[in-house]
């Protein structure tokens, strides 16, 4: 009875490591992509800027 009880704890603790692993890679792979897509958001809006600066200048030079 000792021996089943003790077998049990250890798949227990077992499982909880596991789940605990899992949710710890789960979170990182989240934080990496959220990480990506700033990255590209950023990236994006830079060439918007860009982008509307040219726009700007091209309108600044056809009224003079």
């Amino acid at each position: 009875m000792y021996a089943m009880e003790q077998l049990v704890r250890e798949r227990s603790r077992s499982t909880l490591q596991e789940a605990e692993r899992l949710r710890d890679t789960r979170r990182l792979r989240a934080l990496r992509r959220a990480t990506r897509l700033e990255h590209r958001a950023e990236r994006r809006m830079a060439q918007a800027r860009r982008r509307a600066a040219e726009v700007r200048s091209a309108l600044q030079s056809a009224r003079y």
